[in-house]
């Protein structure tokens, strides 16, 4: 990919939203481009990670920490913004599972480039609270989905076993 592609790619990631053609270039500038292979592990749950990744291309799968797999991670989006930003520990590993590229940022050169450029740090944090919006208002869909699935189980339940002392 080349480096027009690539400020493409970023200016329509959210955690890079608004940002001017010129910040996204420093930001190419100060990325390091990789190719992980089928099998290579880009985080380690409950370990501190200095590194924010743009995956671009091909297929990740998010681990718990007990190595159950909870999903495919999609092409195009930044991963480890959190442990970045914040210091803490991620939780859970992504692995590859097929030629993967991404653009590792660290945590120092995003450090520098705040530094240069304040308004750059202002908004990837604006953007990173609504994209933290997004996620809480998204799980707690799901919850709420779950809850209805669990009372709708545990209402036949109790029509199959009126008297199990489970259900009491």
């Amino acid at each position: 990919m080349d480096d027009l592609e690539l400020a493409r790619i970023l200016m329509n990631i959210e955690l890079f939203e608004g940002f001017e053609y010129d910040q996204i270039e420093k930001i190419l500038t100060s990325c390091e481009q990789r190719v992980l292979a089928p099998g290579d592990v880009l985080s380690e749950p409950l370990t501190v990670d200095g590194q924010l990744s743009v995956f671009l291309q091909g297929k990740l799968r998010i681990e718990s920490a007990n190595g159950v797999s909870l999903s495919e991670v999609t092409e195009k989006r930044v991963l480890g913004e959190m442990g970045v930003i914040t210091g803490q520990a991620r939780t859970s590993r992504i692995v590859a599972d097929d030629l993967t590229t991404i653009l590792a940022l660290s945590r120092e050169a995003l450090e520098q480039l705040v530094e240069a450029d304040p308004d750059m740090g202002q908004l990837m944090l604006v953007n990173l609270i609504k994209l933290l919006y997004s996620r809480t208002f998204n799980v707690n869909q799901e919850i709420e989905g779950l809850r209805i699935e669990r009372d709708k189980l545990r209402a036949r339940l109790v029509e199959l076993a009126p008297d199990d002392p489970l259900l009491k």
